[in-house]
């Protein structure tokens, strides 16, 4: 008795939430952290919206510039380079968002990323001034160098010193 009264409850809790728009829920996730347009119509489509409102919204948050894949681009790449990512993985994870790889590269050569630097900066927080002793521990270096996305002649370098 006590459960069905329980489960009559939530019913009803349930039903008094006023229904929310496509765009309401699209502007409650760009308040938090921005996203790209893929990333919105896949969040928005999960939470079964009407295609055409998905449309709308995503049209509407371009027109009034409240969604911007540039400007996604730009907090994204700043944050994986902050965290020692390259941009093998970087890239990849923008593909992933629906983020072209020359828009990728465009910002990057705006930008002037060093990426010797990052992956320098990466290598020696992980591993410190300390020479790989081993071709084992040389190994496990360059694994962990290209798990974070750097390519080979940045790596190579970086543990040739």
């Amino acid at each position: 008795m006590w459960v069905r009264k329980a489960v009559t409850q939530k019913k009803i809790l349930k039903a008094k939430k006023p229904e929310r728009d496509a765009y309401a829920c699209a502007i409650d996730l760009l308040s938090r952290r921005e996203h790209s347009q893929l990333e919105l119509r896949v969040k928005l489509e999960k939470r079964e919206f009407p295609q055409e409102q998905i449309e709308k919204a995503l049209e509407q948050l371009i027109t009034r510039d409240y969604q911007s894949d540039q400007r996604f681009l730009e907090d994204f790449v700043r944050s994986r380079v902050l965290r020692g990512k390259g941009p093998l993985l970087i890239s990849q994870e923008l593909r992933q968002r629906g983020v072209d790889r020359s828009a990728f590269e465009a910002h990057c050569h705006e930008c002037e990323i060093d990426w010797y630097e990052v992956a320098e900066q990466t290598y020696l927080k992980k591993f410190g001034e300390i020479a790989a002793v081993s071709m084992r521990e040389r190994a496990k270096r360059v694994r962990f160098m290209q798990s974070k996305g750097f390519p080979g002649d940045i790596i190579g370098r970086i543990c040739r010193k």
